[in-house]
């Protein structure tokens, strides 16, 4: 009796054992819009009239031989939270896998397209970017088929490094005590950064067994170093292409951008050689940077053990950051043109009193916002933290600290977008993003607690 207990049990471990080797699959499309869509992300209107490089979505399938996950990479500003309204669905019914473990990421690039039909566009541009909107909803459909499909054999190691020198602080404490965003790099009136930039560069490999390998690179900061009017994925895609080209083999790569609320490229004092270099030339010595970091430890992954994919989404309540009374003065003289008398930046200026501004729209309320926070894991050792927000760098390092797991891939603007969530130590600071964000102070630590606690969760339930 005992025997037979024993090689059931064995069974049963075998069979457990086999249903718990992954399986990774990899898609890519070519998601670029019409020209003439509107390109956010200034304070100025900008209709796209060229292509630099293609604008592109990823997806990376991953499965435990029973439960599957999406995780997809977007070229675009940003993927507001009513798009999910139709893209959870979609992919759902093309694939079969639940809302929980759908994963989408907007790189965030600031020479891509929105799907923000906002009320003052024309209406020419209004119906562009809503076909654009439900034809990119069908493209990640197809893509997460796709990626299933494309599902082989595969172990599954991770590596992290650093990659110096790329993003820096773009908050500064002036001389005269205020606080100013990407004030000249060499402003002589600058004191100090707001803060440290977070250099560790993360990288996930799937070997696959019969297939070329999948790469995730996660890193953080803003990718605005082109401007124009033409569509680029910016050094996002320089990482992609680079990293593949380098690798070879027809090895894939994904890339999640990481916290970057408060980074950029614009690094205090640059050397001659970066100082001399054109604008648009950034991206490319940024995402090459970045790919070599990655090549860097490509070699040495560690891998990690078979698990189970799980997935996890929670809505947490965070505050409003409702004007205060000296803001409400502030529209009251700009509005009567006394400029002058505001003492706040230019820059400040224009985010206070803009028609969609923060201050300007919330005077009645809500005195709460309702946001989706997204995670997911892979066996015991590796996460997922999907925030739809741009978060300060201190909020995705605290998150990563505070994990249980072994790695934790903290991405941006991921199943949403709400803009702007400042530290919370940094938020009373003030300046164009505390200015702009819809949140009070807390949601940052708030905002930690919560994921932290989700991933707590999906830890035990391995």
């Amino acid at each position: 009796m005992k025997k037979q207990f024993v090689l059931a049990f064995a069974a049963t471990s075998m069979a457990f054992a086999a249903s718990a080797e992954y399986r990774a699959g990899f898609a890519r499309v070519d998601t670029t819009p019409p020209l003439g869509i509107s390109m956010p992300g200034y304070f100025n209107q900008r209709l796209s009239d060229g292509m630099l490089d293609p604008i592109c979505a990823e997806c990376v399938a991953v499965s435990d031989g029973e439960n599957a996950a999406l995780i997809y990479s977007v070229d675009n500003l940003q993927l507001i939270n009513s798009f999910f309204t139709k893209a959870f669905p979609a992919i759902t019914k093309a694939t079969g896998v639940p809302r929980e473990r759908i994963y989408v990421h907007s790189t965030h690039t600031h020479t891509g397209p929105s799907v923000w039909v906002g009320a003052n566009l024309p209406e020419a541009q209004k119906r562009l970017t809503q076909e654009y909107a439900d034809r990119l909803v069908r493209q990640l459909a197809e893509a997460g088929s796709a990626a299933l499909a494309d599902l082989a054999p595969a172990k599954i190691a991770v590596a992290k490094t650093k990659c110096t020198g790329v993003s820096a602080i773009r908050r500064y404490r002036m001389k005269d005590g205020s606080v100013r965003t990407n004030p000249g790099i060499t402003n002589p009136n600058i004191l100090e950064p707001i803060g440290t930039p977070d250099e560790t560069l993360q990288v996930v490999r799937f070997k696959r067994t019969g297939k070329p390998d999948v790469a995730i690179i996660n890193f953080g900061t803003h990718p605005d170093t082109i401007g124009g009017t033409k569509y680029s994925a910016d050094w996002p895609g320089v990482v992609r292409r680079t990293f593949e080209a380098g690798i070879g083999g027809g090895v894939k790569c994904l890339f999640l951008n990481g916290a970057q609320g408060d980074v950029n490229q614009n690094v205090l004092n640059p050397s001659p050689g970066r100082a001399a270099l054109p604008r648009p030339e950034i991206h490319f010595y940024i995402g090459r940077a970045i790919a070599g970091a990655a090549m860097g430890v490509w070699d040495i992954c560690e891998t990690i053990p078979d698990g189970k994919v799980r997935g996890a989404m929670i809505t947490a309540r965070m505050p409003a950051n409702v004007p205060t009374a000296d803001e409400i003065k502030w529209l009251a003289l700009f509005d009567a043109g006394k400029v002058d008398q505001i003492p706040l930046g230019k820059m400040e200026i224009m985010t206070l009193t803009s028609p969609g501004s923060r201050a300007r729209t919330l005077q009645k309320g809500p005195d709460h916002f309702d946001i989706l926070l997204s995670s997911g894991a892979i066996g015991d050792s590796l996460a997922f933290a999907g925030l739809p927000c741009e978060p300060f760098v201190d909020i995705g390092r605290e998150i990563k600290a505070q994990s249980p797991f072994r790695m934790t891939i903290v991405s941006c603007l991921t199943n949403g977008s709400w803009g702007y969530i400042p530290a919370t130590k940094t938020h009373k600071d003030g300046g164009y993003e505390a200015l702009s964000s819809r949140f009070a102070a807390p949601t940052g630590d708030r905002m930690v607690a919560a994921q932290v606690e989700q991933l707590k969760k999906l830890k035990e339930s391995k």
